[in-house]
């Protein structure tokens, strides 16, 4: 009897409780936690405004010269460049050739062919670059007054070798002398060298 008292007392507490939540007041959360929102804001807020960055960069950062043609063409294109330090380095072997032969006093056979192939390759370069930006490279003037002076020096060399026959090597008339074409040959020599260092030094 006792038991089923109980169960019923159980039944009966049950029943009125149902479907009712806690009662009384919650903590204030919002009030709790405000002083850890003030602290993470004023963490990840930025020091500077976009206005306050972009007058401080403007004092600090040096601006790129792109009025500057130089600039624009050899710094941020430069990898066009790339084609005429190749080039370069086509005639860079044919002068290596050019200097030995004149060291070594080669034949006119020799000295014309290797003469010849130094103007076809300094020629593809003056019409490749007469209008960008590597025409005013010290390397491209040198190379097209270098071109001129071996070809007047091999035309003398020829023309000295047909006319020494018709001409007294003692005649006032005559400039194919061998002392005139030492000249020359020297002179030429020179400026192979000088030509060689400068192109060999492009940056």
């Amino acid at each position: 009897m006792k038991k089923i008292f109980v169960s019923l007392f159980i039944i009966f507490i049950a029943f009125i409780t149902t479907g009712s939540g806690y009662v009384g007041t919650l903590p204030d959360i919002e009030a709790e936690f405000s002083y850890l929102r003030k602290e993470i804001s004023e963490k990840s807020s930025a020091p500077y405004s976009i206005e306050e960055l972009d007058k401080q960069n403007e004092k600090e950062l040096k601006p790129i010269p792109r009025e500057d043609n130089n600039y624009v063409d050899i710094i941020i294109k430069k990898d066009k460049t790339t084609k005429y330090f190749n080039d370069v380095n086509s005639v860079i072997i044919i002068l290596e050739k050019l200097r030995a032969c004149l060291n070594n006093n080669k034949d006119i056979q020799k000295f014309n062919a290797i003469v010849s192939n130094l103007i076809d390759n300094v020629e593809y370069i003056r019409i490749e670059y007469k209008d960008k930006p590597e025409s005013a490279y010290l390397s491209y003037t040198r190379l097209i007054a270098l071109s001129q002076e071996a070809r007047e020096t091999a035309n003398f060399r020829t023309q000295g070798l047909v006319y020494e026959k018709y001409i007294p090597y003692t005649s006032e008339n005559n400039k194919y002398t061998k002392e005139n074409l030492q000249n020359k040959l020297d002179s030429l020599l020179v400026n192979v060298n000088e030509t060689l260092f400068i192109l060999k030094n492009l940056d």
